[in-house]
């Protein structure tokens, strides 16, 4: 394991306790989190900004 060290401001800090805290987890669970949930999205497929606000691309499941 490589450790990464970041620069966060006095009030990011602050909220990164703050959320951990509420999620009952420590900082460093909660930011390792945080970057595998981001690794995972950046391999998915993306979506187009515009497409996002069209809404679902298949019409809903009828029920005949």
């Amino acid at each position: 394991m490589i450790k990464v060290a970041i620069s966060l401001e006095d009030g990011e800090l602050r909220e990164l306790a703050r959320i951990a805290r509420d999620a009952g987890m420590t900082e460093e669970e909660l930011l390792r989190e945080a970057v595998e949930q981001l690794l995972l999205s950046w391999r998915s497929p993306a979506i187009p900004r515009f497409a996002r606000r069209l809404g679902p691309l298949a019409a809903p499941p009828t029920d005949h």
